[in-house]
């Protein structure tokens, strides 16, 4: 079964949505990490590496479900 021109751009548009929100954590991660300094370092390691892993498997779903196969 083909997909149709409607289903195509709706896969395209789930894709580009889940892609800027794996960005977006792995960013937001990286600036805990880095660039806050009041909140303690314990609890900004847990947030910070919490944001990192939950991006990485926002970027391993979109290359597994969008692979083209």
């Amino acid at each position: 079964m083909t997909p149709t021109p409607n289903s195509s751009e709706q896969l395209a548009r789930q894709k580009r949505t889940v892609t800027i929100l794996a960005v977006g954590l792995i960013l937001g991660g990286l600036i805990v990490l880095l660039a806050l300094s009041r909140m303690p370092l314990p609890l900004r390691i847990l947030v910070g590496l919490t944001d990192l892993v939950g991006g990485a498997v926002l970027l391993l779903v979109v290359r597994q479900k969008f692979s083209g196969k």
